[in-house]
């Protein structure tokens, strides 16, 4: 046997020994159709979301801090379909006209893509409530807090909430505010509404009695009672107690008494006669 090996055997040994290396088109082709169909699927929703939807679904309106007014409702101030796209609705014009409603006190309006409308309502509190003459009709006006009038709902009770008369309101403009120098008492009223002790309850009105240059008292009628109280403008718990005692005197000795007169620090009483 010959040890010799000759050329041809030795690179057919070689060739022999080498790793098969296969071929890397097919991985590179499959990679490409892979991203390729990512990419389609990316931008489908890319015009789905941004297009679409937006320019041809129904705009899903919500709200919140209603109490008298139902969705309903604020769509027909908005007068908003459900036709109205994300697209085409004006969130600043929206929240302007909710902010000309005498009744709204604050109003925002936030568009969340890609079809929702959040807003957020907040309505005035009535702490008391007015009689005006409208138009020639008598109509109940409610007072919220910072003095501002505005017509009752159509259909809302107002008879949980305390009747002041006399105000000098002399053209009514929905929305209007009440002149400064009544603003503490309406301040001092919210905040005795909010008291656990119902103490005005026990009252069927509040008469202003406007003074000259503006000044004012107050002239209270009790519920179960003929007898009525003058109050200086100073209208606070301790008033009011100090009113319910009295009236408890009054009330227990029977007398004929007409008008408690509590202004001035002291306490004074008018007959029916003396009035009379």
């Amino acid at each position: 046997m010959s040890d010799s090996m000759t050329y041809s055997d030795l690179r057919s040994f070689v060739s022999q020994g080498e790793p098969k290396v296969r071929n890397p088109d097919k991985k590179v082709r499959a990679l490409k159709f892979i991203v390729g169909a990512l990419c389609l699927i990316l931008f489908g929703e890319v015009i789905l979301y941004t297009i679409i939807i937006p320019s041809k679904a129904p705009v899903k309106i919500t709200f919140t801090g209603l109490q008298m007014y139902s969705p309903e409702e604020m769509c027909q101030i908005l007068n908003t379909n459900s036709a109205q796209t994300w697209s085409s609705f004006d969130s600043a014009m929206a929240a302007a006209v909710l902010a000309d409603c005498p009744w709204i006190e604050s109003v925002s309006v936030e568009k969340s893509f890609p079809d929702n409308i959040s807003i957020a309502v907040k309505e005035r509190v009535p702490v008391a409530a007015t009689l005006l003459d409208i138009n020639g009709k008598t109509v109940p006006v409610q007072i919220d807090e910072a003095g501002v009038l505005f017509t009752a709902k159509a259909g809302a009770s107002i008879s949980h909430l305390p009747l002041i008369s006399g105000l000098p309101v002399e053209e009514f403009n929905n929305g209007m505010r009440l002149p400064s120098i009544y603003k503490n008492f309406i301040v001092q009223l919210a905040k005795i509404q909010r008291l656990p002790q119902k103490y005005l309850a026990t009252i069927s009105e509040i008469h202003l009695d406007v003074k000259e240059y503006g000044n004012f008292d107050l002239i209270l009628y009790p519920v179960h009672s003929k007898t009525r109280v003058l109050m200086d403008r100073t209208f606070s718990e301790d008033s009011l107690q100090y009113m319910v005692v009295v009236l408890d005197v009054v009330n227990s000795i029977g007398s004929n008494i007409s008008e408690i007169d509590l202004r001035y620090g002291s306490v004074s009483f008018r007959t029916n006669a003396a009035v009379n």
